[in-house]
Order: C-alpha cells, then structure tokens, then sequence
C-alpha cells in the first residue's frame, strides 16, 4: 500500500485587494504609508474589496502517483502550488508534505544577470536544494539539455529570452526530488525544447516520483496523470480518474461559451472598443446555426467603439480552441495584412476560411481585440463553434471517433515501397 506523499486540509487563502501582506523593508514601509494616504483621499478604507483565491481545499496524493491540477485562468491552480512549494502562507488549512520537494514555477528564479550561464548553474541549483558535486555530474547534461554549449560562459544578460528561460529549465529539471511541483512549464521555448520537455517530464513520471503539474494542454494531463482535479473559483469542482475530470472541464467551458456576450464578466482589457456578437456565415454569406467541414467558413466579429472616438493600430483577432480548451489556430488581421487596422463606431470583422479544415465536433472561440498595443477586450470561451462533419478528403471515409472536436485537417500525401501513393489535394480535386 503506498503512503501518502501530500496531504492538504481546508487549505484557503485569502487577499485583500490592493493591499500587500509584509512590509519588511524601508521601501516597502513607505509604499505603504503611501498607498494609505491616497486610498484616504479617495474615499477607499480599510474595507476594501477581498477574495478568496482557495477556499476549503482538501486532497491527498501517494508516494509515486501524478496528480494534474486543471482549471479556468484565476481559479486558484498557481496559488495551490504556491503554498505546497512554501513560498506562501495559507490562510487557513493546512499541508502537509512527506520528502524532499522541487518546484518549477517560475523558471530562472535566482539567476544573476552579471554572471555566465556556467555561474548560474551552479547558483540556481544550490537555491533548489542540490548538492555541488551532483552539480558537477550532471553539469554537461544539463548543458546539452538546455542547447546553450557555445554561450555557457557568456553572461546571461546577453541571453535571449528563448535562451534563458531553457537553460533555466534544464536545471529544474535535472533534480531528483522525491516530489516535483510544476506549473506550466512545458510552455516554454520553441516547439522542439518543448518536445524535450515533455519527454522530461514522461521521464520523471516513470521514475517513480510524485508529480504535480498543472498545465492548460489537456493532451499533456491525459497523457501523463492517473488522476486530475478541476478547480473552479478556488473550490475543488471535482476530483478524480483523469478522463472523467477532464470531461468536466470539457462541461464547464461549454457553459461559459454558452453565456450571452454581453452578460460576461470575465472579460479583459480597457473596454473602449467591445465585442457585441459573433456570427458564423457560409461561403455564400449566409448567417448559419454551425458550419460544414471542408465548405467555405465566415467568422464574423461585431464590435462598438467608444462614442466619437477613433482607434488606431487595431489588431483584431480570433482563435479556435478544441472541445477540451486546446489552442488549434488563431485567426488575426495583423499576420496577414500588417497594415495598421482603424477602427469607429459599430462595424464587424470577418475571417474568411476557405474549406474548412476540421473535423466534426463542438469548438469554442477566443476573442481578442487590442489598439496601440493596449488590450480592448480578451474573452475566452466567448462563444460555441459548431462544425457538422462532412467527406473533406472526397473519399468516402470520414474520420475515426473520438476526433469529434479536436481534429485539424490538412492536405497532405503518402507514398510506399511499393510505388502506390496518393495526395490528399489531388482526390480532392479528382472528386469535386
């Protein structure tokens, strides 16, 4: 029978917003004393308004077991890891953990900008609890892991960020804890370093060790976790095998989607310029209920801008996100037309895709509409996008089961040994 490698009880944390928790220093005694006196001049009080980022949070974890922690942006997931990796207090509750813990949550915590790449091995594995002589074994591994060879004895103030951040990742994760806590650190670096993340991290969880990650990529929690917890507004919404609970998200995005635009409260950015409505149209520029695989496609966003007021630089966009949360494309005005985008008054934006290239299912939309830079209106899950299955490649042969929501067609060929082969593009055409 395993033991018990985590036990959290009642945890709960609250803040108080616009408020700090310590004033250690001068500088922050002052910000303080500073802050007071505006919030009194204004109006404010001590009554400011409070949250609860956790509330009654309670779990165990074996020795040994992955546990993914999944949930909506601001629904307590990083303040959870935060208070099991020590860096903060809970409020309430309590957690107990059972064998030497690593962290990776915010990568390149410790790294000093004057000294080499080499320099900062050393210092930032000493700050995550390694030993200098299990430094110097794994000191080449580390260095391939991270590909920076031919720049380890350059300071890393001259490091891109894409080169700091994977050497500050290949020294997490080349610890061996008992327990490993990570949050969303597969994110990091171009696509191949993030294959070698995740392979790290497939490594780790065959090990033996015990494994907290929390991601956003539910192929990562599925692939890698026995069971899985979705939180929602700091509470345990539900807790379980890890295909269940990820259907329950799969549910709880559903509902959000299925909220009008404009009773929506989570949503970020100045709010000058608003998303009102979304309307999905057909090639032939027809409002539709739900769109048809491989025929053409209209997305079609409506915005109002701020009473006699013109907007420039505008940047509009939309990405179409699987049935469990997944990112399967964006769809933005500046990728292909960097032009400036201006933007009065009431008026629409429509992105035309030729053919649709998924497969049947429920997918949802993002919004996003930003103007010099700035953020108007973000909205995720802002609204359902039905797609009725059709024969996309004129074969005949529609796609397996279990593709519904989550499949990206494309045109594509294959060829054998045996000198038969076929294009996608080429049947297409052939049976049009």
């Amino acid at each position: 029978m395993s033991s018990v490698a985590i036990r959290a009880e009642g945890l709960s944390k609250h803040y108080r917003l616009g408020a700090g928790v310590q004033h250690n220093t001068l500088r922050d005694q002052v910000m303080h004393r500073l802050r007071s006196l505006v919030q009194w001049g204004s109006g404010q009080s001590e009554n400011d308004p409070s949250f609860w980022a956790l509330k009654d949070i309670s779990f165990d974890v074996q020795h040994g077991e992955v546990l993914g922690i999944i949930g909506h942006n601001g629904a307590g997931k990083s303040t959870l890891l935060k208070i099991l990796s020590r860096i903060t207090q809970p409020t309430k509750g309590t957690a107990d953990i059972y064998g030497r813990v690593s962290s990776l949550l915010e990568v390149g915590t410790g790294f000093h900008s004057e000294l080499t790449g080499r320099e900062n091995i050393f210092l930032n594995a000493a700050m995550l609890g390694m030993q200098r002589d299990e430094v110097r074994r794994k000191f080449d591994e580390i260095v391939a892991f991270s590909g920076v060879e031919d720049f380890i004895d350059t300071p890393v103030k001259r490091y891109s960020s894409g080169m700091y951040v994977r050497l500050a990742f290949a020294v997490a994760a080349h610890l061996e804890p008992e327990i490993l806590i990570v949050d969303e650190v597969l994110a990091v670096g171009d696509a191949s370093f993030q294959q070698k993340c995740l392979g790290k991290m497939e490594e780790v969880s065959r090990s033996g060790r015990t494994v907290l990650i929390v991601s956003h990529n539910m192929t990562i929690i599925e692939g890698l976790c026995e069971r899985a917890i979705l939180l929602e507004k700091g509470r345990v919404a539900r807790i379980g095998k890890t295909h269940t609970v990820v259907e329950g998200y799969a549910d709880a995005i559903r509902s959000q989607a299925s909220m009008a635009i404009g009773a929506r409260e989570d949503r970020v950015g100045l709010g000058e310029v608003l998303l009102t409505g979304i309307e999905l149209l057909d090639g032939q520029r027809q409002s539709v209920a739900a769109l048809i695989t491989g025929r053409d496609a209209i997305i079609r966003m409506h915005y109002r801008c701020a009473a006699q007021k013109e907007f420039r630089n505008c940047r509009v966009s939309v990405s179409v996100n699987g049935r469990k949360g997944q990112d399967l494309f964006v769809l933005s005005t500046d990728i292909v037309d960097p032009s400036p985008l201006t933007l009065s008054g009431t008026g629409y934006v429509d992105f035309i895709v030729p053919e649709l290239p998924l497969t049947g299912g429920a997918y949802f939309l993002q919004s996003y509409i930003e103007s010099n830079g700035h953020a108007q209106d973000w909205i995720k899950n802002v609204a359902p996008f039905p797609v009725l299955d059709a024969d996309y490649y004129g074969t005949g042969n529609l796609c397996p089961p279990g593709w519904e929501g989550n499949g990206v067609l494309i045109d594509y060929r294959w060829e054998s040994s045996e000198g038969r082969g076929a294009s996608a593009a080429s049947v297409r055409a052939r049976n049009r």
